[in-house]
């Protein structure tokens, strides 16, 4: 498999996530590399969270489902580009009138790639310049209204917003297929804010109770709490392990030179000892400690580098 062969190149067998489209193939990808991952001996949670949807790849359905209906505006605008690019003389006549209009502008119609939308946005934002240009072509040449028309009949006289209702819709139906349900999301989404000092649990209240109502809010919010403390102990078992073998090491090492010395029974190791016998030691984690403290609010005009913090 290409992604087990790269890892193995590259001498990195500790991965947390990977990013992939949403192809089916890629759920059989995952499913085996999970299991190379955890025979690696190298996974966090058993790779529970390893999968990440690509967001950029959703987003690009989203809006491309969105733009499919040959009724809407983009398309009308896709059309007009093309005609007036057609030939080189409707293309002359076309900067004529965008002289007679005042326009000047360095750049120029552009078609899109209608399966790309960072195109088809760049030729909406160069036609809206050539607009009063556009209104004046219609009004010269017949021609120009008669092509456009010869695909869309009377749907030019409907509502551009009844259009834009229906473009929504789509986009709407395509965004809740993956993100409809925040219980099938990836929860190192929410995790990620939750490790973020100006966030934490008390922002992720309230973004989920404002998103998906105050009952659902609260009942997910308690849901990424376990999830992060899930994670941490993960964690925590892992360094543990690599933390007593370390030691395990040293002490061999020590006993090897002759160096191992007994440790002494120090005044504040026996107060502690007192304390957890009379039961009043309780200590915290580090993760506990994190969340307790008040989240860290800066000006907004701060820069803030979380690595750094």
């Amino acid at each position: 498999m290409a992604i087990e062969s790269c890892l193995l190149n590259w001498g990195n067998k500790r991965v947390f996530t990977v990013t992939v489209d949403n192809a089916s193939s890629n759920d059989v990808a995952i499913s085996y590399l999970k299991k190379k991952i955890n025979a690696w001996g190298f996974s966090i949670l058993n790779c529970k969270y390893l999968h990440m949807r690509c967001i950029a790849h959703i987003t690009n359905l989203v809006v491309v489902d969105g733009m499919k209906d040959g009724l809407t505006p983009i398309k009308k605008v896709r059309d007009a580009v093309r005609y007036i690019r057609q030939s080189p003389a409707r293309l002359q006549r076309f900067k004529a009138y965008c002289e007679i209009e005042g326009i000047q502008s360095k750049s120029s119609l552009c078609l899109d790639v209608s399966t790309r939308w960072n195109s088809t946005y760049l030729m909406l934002s160069s036609a809206l310049k050539f607009e009063n240009a556009f209104d004046r072509y219609a009004t010269i040449d017949p021609y120009f209204k008669i092509d456009l028309q010869s695909c869309e009949g009377n749907e030019w006289k409907s509502s551009n917003n009844l259009e834009l209702s229906c473009m929504g819709e789509k986009m709407k139906l395509k965004f809740d297929k993956y993100w409809g349900d925040p219980d099938k999301m990836n929860k190192i989404i929410y995790i990620i804010v939750v490790v973020d000092p100006r966030y934490k649990l008390e922002f992720m209240h309230f973004a989920l109770s404002t998103v998906y109502g105050k009952e659902k809010g609260i009942e997910l919010a308690k849901k990424v709490k376990l999830f992060v403390y899930e994670l941490f102990d993960d964690y925590k078992r892992i360094f543990q392990s690599e933390n007593a073998n370390e030691h395990i090491g040293n002490v061999s090492k020590s006993i090897e030179d002759g160096t191992k010395k007994k440790p002494k029974m120090r005044l504040g190791h026996q107060f502690m000892q007192h304390k957890i016998k009379i039961g009043e030691a309780k200590s915290k984690s580090d993760l506990d400690s994190y969340l307790n403290e008040d989240i860290l609010v800066l000006d907004g005009k701060e820069d803030f580098d979380i690595l750094k913090w």
